[in-house]
């Protein structure tokens, strides 16, 4: 089976999925709409995957972060790598350039994304329609969340062509990485840099990443733990204006450190007491599942899909809405307070949740779905009950607990070569 991948960008934590793919199929290669997005920084090494760049024009708005794509020629760029499947990431001419090529060489097309029902989108008619284009005409759907589940579902996605699985980050390999760095000799020179405990934010500056609601909350915490210090690690278009806030409120234990490379963020961490996770609205939080992996208690938004899908409030972390910042504040103050073996049970119980999270078994299910999706003659008219999920046999996922379970496909059929 070959598989063209189309997607925005590459990113630090999918280019380990797609190597993981890779290795099941015949041949695997990723279309980019662009290089880089204007907010991101990162500084990637050489895949183990081909890649190759849409020609296009790009645009960014006034006010806006990124650019919008207009790329063209990837029905030429399709029609010569030829592949069996398109998992296509997104709605824009790109996608629906793939969605085309589909069509009209009988391949199987097959949308995926961190979408969501809450995202603003179905006030805007023509982009609603987009998607529901994308969602009747596509041969199958790969949800990131619930959230997406239930989005793809609403675009027209027949619940038996549609698998959950959220986006993996490589679960051991972070894991080990934060460990390796708490036994190491620069662990305790960096933790004496901060005054304990410590709350850790990860993401970019922004207002939809909550920012305004972390230092309430923060405040909200110094009044019962005056020696708590809070760092930040990302980058964005409000940085300055919040470094200036922690100076007119005299914050000294406020450390906003920019943007940090991939690499770099277990460091952070392994140091960290409490991660705080307080965005407005994520069609993910992929922030999160590295907190879990780095096996530190997570105070996480109900704002996040990750959050839904992952946190067992108590259990395997804590939900807040960070815009109730009385409650958002005992709630951090509370996972401080956990005792050793509070502490030991809520961080191991939330390890294991994500276990499926990592990369391997996800890009084998998605393989498979993949794979099951090109054995049927037409996936669009499956009759009465017989959907994928009969034809198949079901694996269990930790964060599909929460999924619907007559919506979601599970599938474990041979991995194809």
């Amino acid at each position: 089976m070959k598989i063209a991948i189309i997607t925005n960008i590459l990113t630090p934590y999918r280019i380990p999925l797609f190597e993981e793919m890779r290795k099941h199929v015949s041949a695997l290669k990723v279309f980019l709409m662009t290089n880089q997005e204007e907010n991101r920084q990162w500084e990637l090494q050489q895949p183990r995957f081909a890649t190759e760049v849409i020609s296009g024009l790009h645009w960014k708005p006034p006010g806006k972060d990124i650019s919008l794509h207009f790329n063209y020629g990837l029905i030429r760029q399709l029609r010569k790598f030829s592949p069996d499947v398109v998992l296509s990431g997104g709605f824009a001419p790109a996608n629906l350039q793939a969605l085309l090529y589909c069509k009209l060489h009988g391949k199987r097309y097959v949308t995926w994304g961190e979408v969501s029902k809450n995202d603003g989108i179905h006030g805007l008619s023509g982009r609603m329609l987009l998607r529901k284009i994308h969602g009747r005409l596509a041969d199958g759907a790969i949800a990131s969340s619930t959230e997406a589940q239930l989005a793809f579902l609403d675009y027209g996605v027949p619940s038996a062509r549609l698998l959950n699985r959220m986006m993996p980050i490589p679960v051991e390999s972070f894991h080990q990485h934060v460990c390796h760095f708490r036994q190491s000799e620069h662990f305790s020179t960096l933790k004496a840099r901060f005054r304990s405990p410590i709350l850790l934010s990860v993401g970019q500056i922004t207002e939809r990443k909550g920012i305004a609601e972390l230092f309430a909350i923060y405040e909200a915490v110094l009044q019962h733990v005056p020696e708590a210090s809070l760092i930040i690690v990302g980058d964005g278009p409000d940085r300055e204006k919040w470094e200036q806030h922690a100076k007119q409120k005299q914050l000294r234990n406020v450390h906003v450190l920019g943007f940090v490379q991939f690499d770099q963020l277990p460091q952070y961490f392994a140091v960290a007491d409490i991660f705080l996770f307080t965005t407005l609205r994520d069609p993910l939080g992929a922030v999160l599942i590295e907190a879990m992996a780095a096996k530190i208690p997570a105070v996480s938004s109900i704002h996040a899909a990750a959050t839904i899908d992952l946190v067992e409030d108590g259990v395997t972390g804590f939900r807040i809405d960070p815009s109730n910042v009385n409650h958002a504040s005992m709630v951090v103050i509370q996972a401080l307070n956990l005792s050793s073996d509070q502490k030991r049970r809520l961080v191991a119980d939330a390890f294991q949740r994500i276990r499926s999270v990592d990369v391997r078994p996800s890009a084998e299910a998605m393989i498979k779905f993949l794979s099951s999706l090109t054995t049927l003659k037409n996936p669009r008219k499956m009759h009465g009950e017989q959907t994928l999920a009969a034809r198949l046999d079901n694996t269990s996922s930790p964060f599909e607990k929460n999924s619907l379970p007559s919506k979601t496909s599970n599938i474990s059929a041979k991995l194809p070569r």
